[in-house]
């Protein structure tokens, strides 16, 4: 009886270990980087610039999920796994998924032309260029962007299924078990957009984003879903990937980052208009990698020597034909814009915001220490613009 106790537990052993070895080794998130990275969303949160989430998987199993802010600002709902947000053109992965699956059923092939299907747009452009966003434009009357947007997938989608673009959504979700994504839904738990901006005069502000026509995105970026879901959808057919934007004046910004080769993905979601997620992303993949990131100045006056001030002072032109002047006056530093006496306040020693809306300045100093230029930041547009000093 001893033996087959002992045989049967050797057994189970042998059992477990196999089971232990075959098992995905998860490299879980240390809480220094856990962190730096809640720090770096409650400084984007506190900007106004992002509201939203932010899930981080390793080898397609969560390591880092957050929330941040709120869904619903008016009412006070905070967010929850299943919040949707609108995710733009993250939508494509699935409408792409959705023509894969028609292919597998022999329905299409990637290399048929649009018009094979669609007769109504003659165009010599194939699926695969539609796919890739490349194609050759047809003499038959059809433009470019008839053929190459999205949108023309969804109808193609549609004809060949012979359901309805949210019906194919509904199935495709049954079939991934994804809880929270849909083109059109009548009870769903979605987050409000929104933008922050001087609008009424008062000062920044955030206010409820229009309601955009659910048509005119359809197919291209017309998807609500949850980080939650995103990420079943790329484990269901891995590839690289890597998405950002916003939707123009519909308050939502996102971007998604998936690179099979080392098995991160990134995905982040918010109801802001800002696009920062993508400048989040990179942050967020440096504290991974243990290397500097870029953590944005807070908007609170910061102590600053007035002498330093008047090396600031001067002309500064954005070209040829616009120009800008900076004046210290009374230990603060103003810029005049046109009739307008803006104020700027201190950021740090060389970065000064603007009260009443959403921009800043940074100066910068050439190799001699003299300020030569200043960098100009705005919240609402990911790029900078630089002004020369001129006097």
């Amino acid at each position: 009886m001893t033996k087959k106790i002992i045989s049967f537990s050797f057994f189970i052993f042998i059992f477990l270990s196999c089971q232990t070895d075959v098992q995905p080794k998860v490299e879980r998130l240390d809480k220094t980087k856990s962190d730096q990275i809640d720090e770096l969303a409650q400084r984007y949160l506190s900007l106004n610039r992002f509201s939203g989430a932010i899930v981080l998987a390793k080898g397609g199993e969560i390591v880092y999920d957050q929330n941040v802010g709120l869904a619903d600002y008016q009412n006070q709902r905070p967010f929850s796994n299943t919040t949707a947000f609108k995710v733009g053109e993250l939508t494509k992965l699935l409408t792409e998924n959705l023509i894969d699956n028609l292919a597998k059923q022999g329905k299409l092939q990637r290399t048929d032309s649009i018009s094979q299907h669609l007769p109504e747009l003659p165009s010599n452009w194939t699926i695969q260029d539609v796919l890739k966003y490349k194609g050759r434009q047809s003499g038959g009357g059809a433009t470019a962007k008839d053929t190459s947007d999205y949108n023309t997938l969804g109808k193609l989608i549609e004809q060949l299924s012979g359901k309805t673009y949210q019906e194919n959504i509904e199935q495709y979700s049954k079939e991934l078990d994804l809880e929270n994504t849909y083109f059109q839904k009548a009870d769903s738990s979605i987050a409000v957009g929104y933008l922050y901006h001087n609008y009424r005069g008062r000062g920044l502000e955030l206010q409820k984003s229009p309601v955009i026509n659910l048509q005119d995105a359809f197919s291209s970026k017309g998807l609500k879903s949850t980080p939650r879901d995103l990420l079943k959808v790329l484990k269901s057919n891995p590839s690289e990937v890597q998405i950002d934007g916003y939707l123009e004046n519909d308050g939502f910004s996102y971007s998604l980052l998936n690179r099979p080769t080392d098995g991160l993905t990134i995905i982040i979601l918010s109801n802001r208009r800002h696009p920062v997620a993508k400048e989040m992303s990179d942050s967020i993949e440096a504290i991974l990698k243990g290397e500097k990131y870029k953590l944005p100045l807070a908007r609170e006056p910061f102590p600053v020597d007035p002498n330093l001030l008047d090396s600031y002072s001067g002309r500064y032109a954005l070209n040829e034909n616009m120009s800008f002047e900076v004046v210290h006056e009374n230990d603060s530093l103003f810029v005049l814009l046109g009739p307008n006496k803006v104020a700027l306040i201190p950021q740090s020693d060389d970065q000064f915001y603007m009260q009443e809306n959403d921009a800043a300045m940074r100066f910068e100093k050439d190799s001699t220490a003299l300020v030569h230029k200043v960098v100009l930041l705005n919240g609402f547009v990911d790029s900078n613009q630089e002004a020369i000093r001129i006097e």
